[in-house]
């Protein structure tokens, strides 16, 4: 992903919220993809990204039937 957009998430902090902005494609506090506007709203880019989720849970299929962890 060539995307230099960061993502505002916003985190529960006692009371109260604190903005956190992270670059879009990279691992948001919630463990989920952050993924900025841009791209959310370009079709191509987010079947390309669609695949790689589906790539990734292929790979930890295949690894937890061999006995092994996650990556």
């Amino acid at each position: 992903m060539t995307c230099r957009n960061y993502e505002t998430i916003w985190v529960e902090r006692g009371y109260d919220y604190r903005e956190v902005k992270v670059r879009c494609g990279n691992t948001d506090p919630h463990g989920g993809r952050a993924i900025c506007d841009t791209c959310r709203n370009d079709r191509a880019e987010m079947r390309r990204i669609n695949q790689h989720e589906e790539n990734v849970a292929a790979d930890n299929a295949a690894l937890k039937s061999a006995g092994w962890g996650e990556m």
